[in-house]
């Protein structure tokens, strides 16, 4: 890396292509969404699916938003390197930053309501509460499956059953 720079992303523009390219799907052109390149593989589950499904489907998993920003900071390096006057660099990255910013309110405003679903559905699906919830996810986990099953042992699961798991049940005798 260059000294220098104005940025410094974590890292390398060629993993953050093979990684973007091997996790999520590359969009088409939205003009309504301009700021968002890729999206997510596997769409996400509906609302009776079961906990357990949702983190295998992956829909917890952190979302395109914070490599995407470590891609345009690159953009912006390359910039900043071909670019020999302040003026043409300020103007030609103007999109680049204003992409950063929104993909930066979307990254927050997803992790967001990822966390709080996250957690509603620990409440409901084990027998605890809130509070025992925060001072759970406060220890270190490698994965939320992990955590999940950790879970269902230390607190067990709820006695009502869900709608997915009584239609198996009804499809199995």
């Amino acid at each position: 890396m260059y000294t220098g720079l104005p940025y410094s992303p974590l890292h390398s523009k060629a993993w953050l292509e093979r990684f973007l390219k091997k996790n999520f799907y590359k969009k088409k052109y939205d003009r309504f969404m301009w700021w968002r390149q890729y999206t997510l593989r596997n769409a996400p589950l509906p609302k009776i699916s079961s906990l357990r499904d949702k983190i295998i489907n992956g829909d917890f998993d952190m979302g395109p938003f914070q490599f995407e920003i470590e891609l345009t900071q690159h953009r912006i390096n390359e910039k900043w390197e071909s670019h020999k006057h302040e003026d043409t660099f300020r103007e030609a990255t103007q999109i680049d930053k204003a992409r950063i910013k929104r993909l930066q309110e979307d990254r927050d405003k997803d992790e967001k309501t990822k966390l709080e679903e996250l957690r509603k559905a620990f409440v409901l699906e084990f027998n605890m509460t809130q509070e025992q919830y925060d001072r759970e996810a406060q220890r270190p986990n490698k994965s939320i499956l992990g955590f999940y099953d950790k879970m269902a042992k230390r607190y067990g699961q709820r006695g009502w059953v869900t709608r997915k798991s009584a239609l198996n049940l009804s499809k199995s005798k």
